[in-house]
């Protein structure tokens, strides 16, 4: 994985930026809000006590607080986000 923080808020609580990985599976928990824009790649997104979701280049999606579960990389990813941290 490699990331890359573009952006930083003056009062530090909101970060924007790139992000890439290769394919691979981790269990994620959210402390913080993202929005994501998908610009390449494939991931399936399973929460703990739901269906897998599938995402591609184009799709946007919000991570809410709270969020845990699966995150599948299936074909290398490249997506830009927004993190709000406090």
């Amino acid at each position: 994985m490699k990331t890359w923080v573009q952006h930083t808020s003056i009062d530090g609580s909101v970060i924007s930026g790139t992000w890439e990985a290769t394919p691979g599976t981790w269990h994620a928990t959210y402390a913080f809000y993202e929005f994501v824009h998908l610009i390449e790649g494939q991931i399936a997104i399973t929460p703990e006590s739901g269906a897998p979701v599938t995402l591609r280049p184009g799709d946007a999606f919000i991570v809410e607080p709270g969020f845990k579960g699966t995150w599948k990389i299936e074909k290398p990813v490249r997506k830009h986000f927004c993190i709000k941290l406090k």
